[in-house]
């Protein structure tokens, strides 16, 4: 029972202490081509402007002008 305790207890806390090593999370949300947004894919609203870092797409709101 207290090996599966155990391994329940690393499981939870894995994710957040990865959080900070993963370089991918430092780049998503990070504001790019002015008032664009990387994301891993915009919305139906929103144009691909550009990309970012790690395959990201740069997404402004609207139709913006070239």
């Amino acid at each position: 029972m207290k090996p599966l305790l155990i391994v329940f207890v690393f499981l939870i806390f894995w994710d957040p202490a990865l959080a900070g090593m993963n370089p991918i999370a430092s780049e998503i949300h990070k504001k790019c081509y002015g008032n664009g947004i990387c994301r891993l894919e915009c919305y139906g609203s929103e144009m691909l402007v550009a990309y970012c870092m790690f395959r990201l797409e740069c997404c402004v709101k609207g139709n913006p002008e070239p």
